[in-house]
């Protein structure tokens, strides 16, 4: 009788343990055959605008580096907001990754009730950091900075400036600006660049606030107009255009976007990704695609990121108190 307890027992014991050993729904076993089905890659942006431009050239560069598809995602929606909840709720097994786009992915999850917010993605790694720029219309009456400033004073609230979304990257520069311009504009939001810069090019708006790689190639056409820039120093290639600050105002933005997975997907996939992507990045014929698409690649690791990430909440939290969009 006690022989046959004590088999039970182990038996038992067996059982648990091999319970205890069976792997989490974030966690691979065997990390050295991944990808072994396609990776969707959410763009939470409309095809053409910068978000997606930049995801189709680093995703067709990365192509030869995984074993399967790389396959985009496009998932637009208030403003960004409905693809970045999916990204967030997908299940964490390094086979959904996507883009998020900084200011917007952290701005959004503090001015509206969302499923998502800085802790519930992983960050893999930054690609683009692209600076903002003021535009107008290359027949519009504004041939300077000082003209459009002195208009805008004469007719307050008048002046209609489109933007990607309210409470979005380019909404909360062109605001910030008007505030240190002590000027009012009359903010148009729309659900991404490619309708904002639509909206312009079709004289529905008198000017935007985008991202210098939007509209680089509209500028060199002679179809559109920058007045200033919001960076530090002028643009390269660009020196005839001043920047905000040295015209008084000291406002500096532009967007970052980068790769990230949701929160539980396992290190080792995370790493992979990482190291795969940074690679991508690296090569001669990235970097050629890139340049030929204006396309300013900036590369953050995980732990930068992540950094960067943290820095733009509480900045952000300051940023849209004083704006009032909070």
């Amino acid at each position: 009788m006690k022989r046959v307890i004590t088999k039970s027992l182990l038996v038992l014991m067996s059982a648990v343990l091999l319970l205890g050993c069976k792997p989490s729904e974030g966690e691979k076993g065997d990390t050295a055959k991944y990808p072994e089905k396609n990776v969707e890659v959410i763009v939470a942006y409309k095809a053409g605008g910068g978000t997606d431009r930049g995801a189709r050239i680093l995703m067709k560069e990365s192509a030869s580096e995984f074993e399967k598809p790389l396959v985009i995602v496009n998932r637009p929606g208030a403003d960004g907001q409905l693809g970045f909840t999916e990204l967030s709720r997908a299940k964490p097994d390094g086979y959904t990754i996507g883009f998020i786009n900084l200011p917007n992915y952290v701005s959004i999850s503090l001015t509206r009730k969302t499923q998502f917010d800085k802790d519930t993605i992983i960050p893999i790694i930054n690609y683009v950091y692209d600076q903002g720029v003021f535009v107008v219309r290359a027949d519009s009456k504004w041939n300077t900075l000082e003209e459009f400033v002195a208009e805008a004073k004469e007719r307050p609230d008048q002046i209609t400036v489109s933007n990607n979304g309210t409470g979005a990257s380019n909404h909360i520069g062109a605001a910030q600006f008007a505030s240190d311009a002590e000027i009012e504009l009359k903010h148009i939001p729309f659900g991404g660049s490619s309708d904002m810069l639509a909206a312009l090019r079709g004289a529905h708006v008198d000017a935007t606030v985008a991202k210098i790689s939007e509209v680089s190639s509209l500028v060199k056409s002679g179809e559109l107009r920058i007045l200033a820039s919001f960076t530090e120093d002028r643009l390269d290639g660009l020196d005839e255009v001043p920047t905000l600050k040295e015209k008084g105002y000291d406002v500096i933005f532009g967007s970052a976007r980068g790769l990230a997975a949701p929160a539980g997907t396992p290190q080792e996939i995370v790493d992979i990704l990482h190291d795969k992507f940074k690679g991508v990045m690296e090569s001669p014929e990235h970097i050629k695609a890139a340049k030929d698409a204006n396309m300013p690649i900036h590369y953050m690791g995980q732990s930068e990121y992540r950094e960067f990430i943290d820095k733009q909440e509480a900045d952000l939290k300051v940023a849209l108190k004083l704006l009032g969009l909070n």
